[in-house]
């Protein structure tokens, strides 16, 4: 699957659609391969199978689907929709009409009459993703997109029920239907909105989706004066499996949460994997052989097995280490309480902390319900990856088994 650093430079990518946008390498048409020569950071090579430059509202789009051992897998499509080109009226205007107003429509200004009113670019955003649907109904569709790109490709995946990762999107939530809602309530985890601590345009609506990941990419610390770069999609950094790397200015909380981001995102995967096997029961289509002869069903399995397993067992031990701080935080405070009032009695020096809104409750009882819940839903998932890695061996197998030349072929 997609890594997210390859989803952080084919949202950039997208921006390039804009053939009024200056100072590009080029504009992707459909048909254009994206390599790792042409897309510096890539790490495998996409088709792309549709553009989108919409003149009348500004919205730009683009489908590509990677390609596998020299041919082209559209059993997996990620849609990127470009961000606010500043030079663009059209752009800032969706920015405050949509972004901020919350209207899904255009009002266009002319000069000689009455505003002209449009389709907005989340209307015809939705259209283009539908149009995908139509053309690859089989398809694991994933968006992603930077700032207004972001903002739109979290309300598609959300719409559409499918998978996002993005970058400093600001939240969508004010534009999505009701069952857009529900399905967002019922599936977390699945929309990922990674943030700058200090992006103010990022950060803007909130995050009543919860697709919000906040971390500290500012590299020193906070600057105004560079306010915007905490804005820039090259303020990310990424390890050598192509995952995003939390800063080690961000706190615990949202490394961690990064962290279960990315073991969602790696369940997910495998979840897919798991349908396409079993869907596969009668004999595998172009895709699936695709899929099976590059032997990525196994490398699924067998390499991501150590880092899923060593991932989770991480977190528990980190949320595990933060209760122990918790409880050591309440004992340093109340000794330090005692040492301060040394006439008081204990009870009498609880009440001074508790009378200050210090209390283990809410120092070590309120935290400490919140890890272990953190740990509960940890232990859940290392359930879930053991039951999917169990189906998609059992599929492998079975596949082998009527197809023996295909399993000399796979065999390592």
């Amino acid at each position: 699957m997609t890594t997210e650093k390859d989803l952080n430079r084919l949202a950039d990518t997208s921006y390039w659609i804009d053939k009024g946008k200056e100072n590009i390498p080029f504009n992707p048409k459909k048909g254009t391969i994206l390599t790792p020569k042409t897309i510096k950071g890539l790490t495998q090579s996409y088709k792309v199978l549709k553009v989108e430059d919409n003149t009348k509202n500004g919205m730009q789009a683009m489908a590509v689907a990677p390609i596998k051992n020299g041919v082209v897998d559209t059993s997996e499509v990620i849609i990127a929709y470009a961000g606010t080109n500043f030079d663009d009226n059209l752009d800032r205007l969706t920015d405050t009409t949509t972004v901020v107003g919350g209207n899904m429509d255009l009002s266009i200004p002319k000069w000689w009459g009455s505003p002209e009113k449009v389709e907005g670019q989340a209307v015809t955003a939705q259209k283009f993703a539908i149009s995908i649907k139509e053309n690859y109904p089989k398809a694991v569709v994933t968006t992603t997109g930077h700032s207004l790109g972001e903002y739109l490709a979290i309300y598609i995946a959300a719409e559409n029920q499918w998978k996002n990762t993005g970058f400093n999107g600001p939240d969508p939530y004010s534009i999505l239907s009701d069952e857009a809602k529900q399905w967002i309530k019922d599936n977390p985890g699945l929309l990922i909105n990674y943030r700058n601590k200090h992006d103010k345009i990022g950060n803007y609506g909130g995050n009543k989706t919860g697709a919000a990941i906040l971390l500290d990419a500012s590299k020193g610390g906070y600057n105004p004066i560079k306010s915007l770069d905490y804005h820039d999609l090259s303020a990310w950094q990424f390890d050598k499996s192509g995952n995003l790397v939390a800063p080690g200015r961000s706190s615990r909380d949202s490394r961690l949460a990064q962290m279960e981001a990315t073991t969602r995102y790696q369940l997910w995967n495998l979840s897919v994997l798991s349908n396409k096997l079993r869907k596969g029961h009668g004999g595998l289509s172009s895709s699936e052989e695709i899929f099976i002869n590059s032997g990525e069903a196994l490398i699924v399995v067998n390499g991501v097995s150590t880092m899923m397993q060593d991932g989770l067992n991480t977190v528990i031990k980190e949320y595990q280490q933060a209760i122990t701080e918790a409880e050591a935080l309440w004992k340093e405070t109340v000794e330090r309480a005692q040492g301060i009032g040394m006439d008081l009695s204990y009870e009498e020096v609880i009440g001074a902390l508790a009378s200050g809104g210090a209390t283990q409750a809410n120092i070590v009882g309120e935290p400490t319900a919140f890890y272990e819940q953190r740990i509960a839903s940890a232990k859940q998932m290392l359930e879930e990856y053991t039951t999917l890695i169990t189906e998609i061996q059992t599929s492998i197998d079975q596949q082998l088994a009527k197809d023996q030349q295909l399993a000399k072929e796979i065999q390592f």
